[in-house]
């Protein structure tokens, strides 16, 4: 009994050392104003976890680019010399289609969730003041991950890319000093000066990303999440360490494990192989550069088409914040911003769809001119509609609910040991497979076996995180 309390006495103060030990990191990073942090419940909605799914993106593009440059090759040569290492790194290299695959899927999601958080932004009115900057900072960091994404694509020397270099060059060249630019962006034209060129152009680009980043995060702190769009005050929900904090980690282990999974069931594709002489069907671009395309196919300057009015769309969000009155950020009183953006988005919509059926062939610009100016009517009419109502602020706090938790809730509090132990169980199983299939050198096997048990872990550690922290608030 007595060697029970020694030792009971013993957990106790190595316990106490741990909190100490995280007191004292916590203390000497200067993070201690993270930890004493509450987020409004308006932030844990889905919507709001979209610009940090982003930047776990970014992330995991930093990591696996580093990688594929160890096997990367810029050089052309006579046989495409750039192609061929990035076809021997997916084919031959152990787990390299799982690595490309991860940075190809991880650059797609990276602007899809990019412009679907700027979407949420600008909806909500966001930007409000003391909020500008931050914004347009976002801006900012969006384009560079679009300009990082035609870079990094462009290296794989397939006929997707050669289509998209080429476009490139003849837009620089028709530019008032396009021959100075185009001398630095591609040296002689030729690929082998090229290829080194993008590969430094997109090196660059993707660090002064994350340093845009580092400043956006930056401004978000200062001045915090913005408060519910509806006027209503916000209303406290959570801490951020450790409830918050262990939340977004283990939903970042969900998604690793999804990509990983995912990029071993669909391969990342590989374009024809781009040789001089050699006929090759008309490469489209990626989908997020599309609609610019579409826009150069219908024959009005090239200028005008892939620059001039993307970027007077985009300077109209720009100025926003100080063209919109913003009496009320709910986007049915905002009609200026609201009409504006439902337009924008159609007209996106229409030109991506319209150059996504019509490959390699011209658009008739009468065509796209009157579907342009119909899409503007019906958004405009839309817009109009929805902010004809205004809907009054709700100036009064919200109530927390005092109902006792749902029946799903208790049994998930009842069973979370049991369930969280489970999940892990499945977790080591599915990765204990996975290294048999990776001893039998399986590697596509084993990659899906991984990325499986991977989801399992980041679930089990949802799970011990609701156990461990989040009762109290559940129930």
């Amino acid at each position: 009994m007595t060697k029970m309390v020694i030792y009971m006495q013993k957990a106790g103060s190595e316990e106490s050392c741990i909190k100490k030990f995280v007191r004292w990191l916590i203390d000497r990073t200067g993070a201690g104003d993270f930890t004493k942090t509450i987020i409004p419940r308006h932030a844990l909605h889905p919507m709001y976890s979209l610009g940090g799914l982003a930047s776990l993106m970014f992330f995991l593009l930093a990591f696996t680019g580093i990688i594929q440059l160890m096997f990367y090759v810029p050089a052309f040569g006579e046989e495409n010399i750039a192609y061929e290492s990035v076809r021997h790194f997916t084919e031959s290299v152990p787990y390299g289609f799982v690595v490309r695959g991860i940075h190809s899927y991880a650059a797609t999601l990276m602007i899809l969730l990019s412009m679907l958080h700027f979407l949420r932004v600008y909806f909500t009115g966001a930007y409000a003041k003391p909020r500008e900057l931050t914004y347009i900072v976002g801006i900012v960091a969006g384009l560079l991950s679009i300009a990082s994404a035609f870079l990094g694509y462009s290296l794989r020397m397939d006929h997707i890319s050669v289509e998209a270099i080429r476009i490139g060059q003849s837009l620089i060249l028709q530019l008032p000093g396009g021959n100075w630019l185009y001398s630095l962006i591609f040296g002689s034209g030729a690929f082998d000066e090229v290829i080194p060129r993008f590969l430094a152009f997109h090196i660059g680009v993707a660090a002064l990303l994350g340093i845009i980043l580092l400043l956006h995060f930056y401004m978000i702190h200062t001045h915090h999440i913005s408060p519910p769009y509806d006027d209503s005050e916000p209303e406290p929900a959570i801490p951020f360490y450790p409830n918050f904090l262990f939340t977004e980690l283990a939903v970042a282990v969900v998604v690793i494990g999804a990509l990983v999974t995912f990029s071993a069931a669909f391969p990342p594709e590989l374009g024809f192989k781009f040789v001089f002489g050699k006929e090759l069907p008309v490469g489209q671009p990626e989908w997020y550069l599309m609609a610019m395309y579409a826009l150069i196919k219908t024959g009005i300057d090239p200028v005008l088409a892939g620059l001039v009015i993307p970027s007077i769309g985009l300077l109209i969000f720009v100025i926003m914040p100080w063209v919109d009155p913003l009496y009320s950020r709910h986007p049915m009183n905002r009609r200026i911003a609201t009409t504006y953006g439902l337009i924008f988005v159609g007209e996106y919509l229409m030109f991506f769809l319209y150059g996504q059926l019509t490959p390699g062939e011209q658009i008739p610009l009468i065509n796209a001119l009157l579907l342009a100016i119909a899409i503007a009517l019906v958004m405009g009419y839309v817009g109009f509609r929805l902010t004809s109502k205004p809907v009054p602020p709700k100036r009064t706090q919200k109530q927390r609910s005092d109902d006792a938790p749902s029946y799903a809730v208790k049994v998930l509090l009842k069973n979370v040991w049991w369930i969280a132990g489970l999940l892990l169980v499945s977790a080591l199983v599915l990765g204990g497979l996975g290294v048999l299939n990776h001893l039998s050198e399986n590697y596509y096997d084993a990659a899906m076996l991984f990325g499986s048990s991977i989801i399992m872990m980041g679930w089990s550690l949802f799970v011990a995180k609701i156990g461990l922290v989040d009762a109290k608030y559940l129930s």
